[in-house]
């Protein structure tokens, strides 16, 4: 671990007061995390090259030929029943922490302020879960040059806490056909889309939150459209809803250690991939 590790990890764990849960995300244990979105000129996973905490991280990384081919996501949905509310306390008005830290590599060519961006999925019924005509999807999304990104260091971590940024609306689903796409406010907290219902520019969606707007998923990812090349990370990915739901999701290469009592079983196909702490 690099001093700029320790520093970051001394910076986040006293701040934070362990008030967390941590969840190790693996390759063989995603605990619902998976590769969404990705195209052909990009990739992610998760890999040893820089790691936060632990001996991993996710890796993003783009080579564009094709415009518009250079994107990856890596997402968590946690609703999954179409029925239910699978957790009704994760609305927008009860995030309390919001967390995660990114990485641009030197070896990037694209444009200087792109760097990996973060995301709320969010779902409302407008309170009317059997009528679909009032329903509104889509997602929040925090980017760096919209936070005072705009030239970020190379080569080092940078650790955000984005519970007072900006995040700009990308509308998915929109039953009230007041139109889907991108709402270009750039400049607009999570506590301005709970209480004053944002304006893009003319055309542009209309869409009012609340703080009982439900937060679905979470996703990190690069592109599209960024051009040349990018190559960097991410880790630490922190969502939390008050103090008795709060989760750091620690992207790692290799599950921890657990030993293996039964005789019986001498290899088996994780053998190369344990750690011991």
């Amino acid at each position: 671990m690099t001093r700029l590790q320790i520093t970051l990890t001394a910076l986040f764990f006293s701040t934070t007061l362990l008030a967390f849960d941590e969840v190790e995300v693996t390759p063989l244990f995603p605990n619902g995390w998976e590769a969404v979105n990705v195209r052909d000129d990009a990739m992610v996973m998760q890999s040893n090259n820089q790691p936060l905490f632990g001996d991993g991280s996710l890796l993003f990384a783009t080579d564009t030929v094709t415009n518009g081919q250079d994107k990856a996501d890596f997402q968590l949905l946690w609703q999954q029943s179409a029925s239910v509310i699978d957790f009704p306390g994760r609305t927008l008005g009860n995030i309390s922490d919001l967390n995660y830290a990114w990485y641009r590599d030197a070896a990037s060519t694209t444009i200087a302020h792109f760097t990996p961006v973060f995301r709320l999925t969010f779902y409302d019924d407008n309170n009317t879960p059997t009528d679909l005509t009032d329903d509104v999807s889509g997602v929040l999304v925090w980017e760096g040059v919209y936070n005072g990104y705009s030239d970020p260091v190379e080569d080092s971590w940078e650790l955000v806490d984005m519970m007072a940024d900006n995040f700009w609306a990308f509308v998915s689903f929109n039953g009230q056909n007041t139109g889907t796409g991108v709402i270009q406010n750039y400049n607009v907290s999570l506590d301005d889309w709970i209480n004053q219902s944002p304006q893009g520019q003319p055309g542009d969606p209309q869409i009012n939150l609340s703080a009982d707007t439900l937060i679905i998923g979470v996703n990190v990812g690069v592109g599209s459209g960024w051009g040349n090349s990018f190559l960097g990370y991410v880790d630490a990915v922190r969502v939390g809803f008050g103090e008795e739901d709060d989760t750091l999701f620690n992207f790692e290469v290799c599950p921890v250690f657990i030993a293996n009592d039964n005789p019986d079983v001498i290899f088996d196909d994780s053998f190369e991939c344990f750690k011991r702490f």
